[in-house]
């Protein structure tokens, strides 16, 4: 290895030829030329001459101290022969002036900069539980076979002992500190602060490390020599605070190769996610509202992927508990809901009882390789890290593990190492004799790749539907590229299409349960679900012709007297959610292997992939009805929860089991199958969750089944109850962020009057009421009036109706004016209180 500290200057490779501090601006050549010449003719006799032209104008810039926001950009880094780094930058302020000042004392309160070469992984100061061999021949899984993960080794390490540890009310997991003890732990310089940085020009900066590379503790086990040949990262922090206001913060990086003077290319670095792809999807970046719950970490210093990696290694550790905080297997944690360490202060950190939003098994829910925009390295995930390999599979490990993935893997009862299958792991290696550069991520996509597969097989499209009132009966055309009817088709589990009634306004038609109810459809008044799966079979009410157009089916019995209100009203919508069996069983590593299937197939792994279809009219004629008004955007769903999510867990608590399907009694609303819906804004879900839908009646406000009541409890956090699960949602931004879930336009205040007041139950039999506008809002500030009592009575005071007697709201002539102060552009618009302007 090179060790050898060259004197050199590095600089980034900008649009145009390489930038250097060194290089004069026009300007300042031509004042340092008028300067000289002032000096020569200073001293001489005579006349002093005409006046000369007029001078550049003076360099622009303002205080840091009045700057309202800071923006760093690295420009160059250089180390010299004693291995001491500098690092030089310009600051400016979000418009580009220039910023000056950053070199006095306390300018700002943190000034943190650290260093790392990127290399193959390390190991760990400290091996994992139950590890009692050798470390010098225990090495992580990548140093077997295929391609090795690289990661980041700081220079700035330090060995940290167990502290004081504050768990006051939280309650640990057992064996929390069994493996408790000397941790390695990466970091940064934040010591030096101004002392460090000097001012090189009008914003321009140097920071010098206070020491050189060789002088910051070395730790045995761990190779931080100078490597000139390897790419570099800089990372650079600051932050200014003004009272308990922590403002004007700056995380940035600068990635170079020591022996070429050069920036590194996106081939020589390493970065796997994109923060706004894959984090701030879900996360806030409203840095300044803690009531956002804004990702950002260590005394809200810290919200960048880049500096963040480079602390976050395999090597380093927690010493209180021993867990690692390597990145990948921290976060893998983090959102499975198992990670427990002790922080700064001896706090603990417990994410136990996190609530993840979208499917935990799906990689790609934040691993966006082969998306637009993702970094060049987003399939090294793909390479095999021991810390990230037994994040989810250390809970499966046998009595008699010695503690490492090696031992774990590599095994006569793993069966790709029996059967010689080394790329089943190690990207790099053959799997079933071709090559593998994905390694075990074609097992951990295999479901997520079937489903894709399936859902681009069987897309389709529901036509509008002609509904005869009197007949009962219903016809439609599906169309798809299959060729085969679904009842015909060994790959179709399932095909659920649900009817529902819409009267121009809302799905809210009144008491929507039945007397008794229709065979096929049960008691539901509005609303009907039938399989398509099952036509032409005896019993069903569902017969099909395939003609050229596709296969359109008609469903009879549709009893205008038990579905009275679907026949009065005549026209609504109709929603599919397709059930389609796929192989998700590997025995190739290309993707498209992994094709729908029969569902009786005993050879393969069965998937059932959830497909959804478009949203289709039914009526009198077929024409196309007016859709109800979207009063939010899907994408701001999908953005969590991903595309086409499924919540038919949360619809089998109450009567959504087998004894209740689809087309039963209850199961008309409960059963999980045809009434999750996939796309949430299209109205699949208010067809239920209305006003006024049945099952309000058993709910007293605090659980309201309302679908804008629900919605805004559950992310609130202000729901009482919640049917399958203990836990409250960890909804990681802030419940007052309405921009996250609603676009401009939909959040129409004046149109909410013309909605139904929403029917609760007062927890005694009887049902009471809530006008429209109040309902939203109640839903976050005051879920029962001993919770908010001033707010109840500002809503009582300008014409809304809390908890009144059912029809108060419509016998008062809809007198909510809550739009007159709070619709959005007011002074007090919902935009202005929740700080969205």
């Amino acid at each position: 290895m090179n060790t050898s500290l060259p004197n050199a200057t590095y600089s980034q490779q900008q649009d145009g030829p390489m930038k250097t501090l060194t290089q004069l601006s026009p300007w300042r050549s031509l004042l340092l030329a008028g300067i000289a010449s002032f000096a020569l003719v200073a001293c001489s006799d005579g006349d002093d001459g005409a006046d000369g032209p007029a001078g550049p104008p003076g360099e622009v810039n303002i205080g840091i101290n009045d700057a309202k926001s800071l923006n760093a950009t690295i420009t160059e880094v250089s180390i010299d022969e004693a291995g001491t780094v500098a690092v030089d930058f310009t600051l400016t302020n979000a418009n580009g002036v220039a910023i000056t000042g950053l070199e006095q004392p306390d300018s700002v309160d943190r000034i943190g900069m650290g260093i790392a070469k990127l290399t193959s992984l390390q190991k760990r100061a400290r091996p994992l539980p139950g590890d009692g061999a050798d470390p010098a021949e225990d090495d992580d899984v990548s140093a077997q076979k295929g391609t090795k993960a690289l990661q980041w080794t700081s220079y700035i390490n330090r060995l940290v002992e167990p502290g004081t540890v504050n768990l006051g009310e939280v309650v640990p997991p057992e064996g929390w500190d069994d493996n408790k003890g000397t941790q390695i732990q990466a970091g940064i310089e934040t010591g030096c602060g101004s002392d460090c940085v000097e001012a090189t020009g009008n914003g321009t900066y140097r920071y010098t490390f206070s020491m050189p590379l060789e002088e910051y503790s070395a730790i045995e086990g761990l190779d931080t020599s100078y490597n000139p040949d390897l790419t570099h990262r800089v990372t650079m922090e600051l932050r200014r605070v003004r009272g308990d206001v922590k403002e004007a913060l700056v995380n940035t990086f600068y990635d170079f190769v020591p022996a070429t003077g050069m920036a590194a290319s996106p081939e020589e670095t390493r970065n796997l996610v994109v923060l706004e792809q894959s984090c701030l999807r879900c996360h806030s970046n409203d840095y300044d509202n803690a009531s956002a719950h804004p990702l950002i970490l260590h005394g809200g210093a810290r919200f960048e992927i880049e500096n963040c990696s480079v602390c976050h290694t395999t090597y380093s550790g927690d010493p209180e508990t021993g867990a690692t905080i390597d990145f990948g297997s921290m976060l893998h944690q983090i959102h499975k809901a198992e990670y427990f360490m002790i922080g700064f202060g001896g706090n603990p950190q417990d994410f136990r009882e996190l609530t993840f939003p979208a499917n935990g098994n799906d990689c790609k829910v934040c691993h966006l390789d082969g998306e637009e925009g993702a970094p060049l390295q987003a399939e090294n995930w793909h390479y095999h890290r021991q810390e990230a390999c037994l994040s989810c599979h250390e809970k499966f490990a046998p009595e008699d593990w010695a503690g490492t993935a090696r031992d774990l893997f590599h095994r006569p009862s793993f069966p790709p190492f029996a059967e010689g299958n080394c790329g089943a792991c190690h990207a790099g290696d053959e799997y079933n004799g071709e090559a593998n550069d994905a390694g075990s991520s074609i097992f951990h996509l295999a479901r997520t790749n079937a489903t894709a597969n399936a859902r681009e097989a069987y897309a389709y499209t529901l036509s509008n539907g002609t509904y005869d009132a009197v007949a009962g009966t219903l016809s439609f055309t599906l169309s798809w590229t299959t060729g085969t009817a679904p009842e015909s088709d060994p790959n179709v589990s399932a095909f659920w299409v649900s009817a529902a009634a819409f009267n121009g306004t809302e799905y809210s038609l009144g008491n929507a349960r039945a007397t008794t109810g229709s065979a096929n459809f049960g008691r539901n008044r509005s609303r009907i679900a039938f399989d398509l799966a099952t036509a032409n079979t005896e019993g069903s009410p569902v017969t099909s012709v395939v003609g050229e157009a596709g296969v359109t089916y008609t469903v009879t019995g549709i009893d205008p007297v038990e579905h009275d209100l679907l026949a009065t009203t005549g026209e609504g919508f109709m929603y599919g959610k397709l059930f389609v069996c796929a192989d998700s069983t590997v025995a190739s590593i290309d993707p498209e292997s992994l094709q729908p299937v029969d569902c009786d197939s005993t050879e393969v792994r069965v998937t059932k992939a959830i497909v959804a279809g478009n949203q289709a009219s039914f009526s009198a004629d077929g024409t196309d009805v007016v859709m109800r008004r979207v009063a939010a955007m899907e994408m701001g769903c999908v953005s969590c929860h991903a595309q086409q999510p499924d919540f038919s867990s949360a619809h089998l608590g109450t009567r959504g089991d087998e004894t209740y399907p689809p087309n039963s009694a209850c199961g008309a609303c409960h059963a999980g199958t045809p009434n999750t819906a996939v796309t949430l804004t299209d109205g699949s879900c208010v067809n239920c969750h209305n006003p006024e839908g049945s099952a309000h009646a058993n709910k007293p406000f605090e659980r309201g089944f309302d679908f804008k009541v629900m919605i805004h409890q559950i992310h609130a956090g202000t729901r009482s109850e919640r049917r399958t699960t203990d836990l409250a949602i960890t909804y990681p931004n802030s419940p007052a962020n309405c921009v996250t879930c609603h676009e401009a336009g939909q959040l129409d205040l004046g149109a909410l009057t013309a909605v139904p007041a929403f029917l609760a139950s007062d927890g005694a039999g009887a049902l009471i009421e809530y006008s429209p506008t109040v309902a939203a809002c109640a839903a976050c500030h005051a879920v029962t009036e001993d919770a908010n009592p001033a707010a109840v009575a500002h809503f009582r005071g300008n014409g809304g109706v809390y908890g009144g007697t059912r029809g108060q709201y419509e016998a008062e002539g809809n007198n909510e004016s809550c739009a007159v102060c709070h619709s959005a552009g007011k002074s007090l618009g919902y935009d202005a209180v929740h700080g969205l302007q």
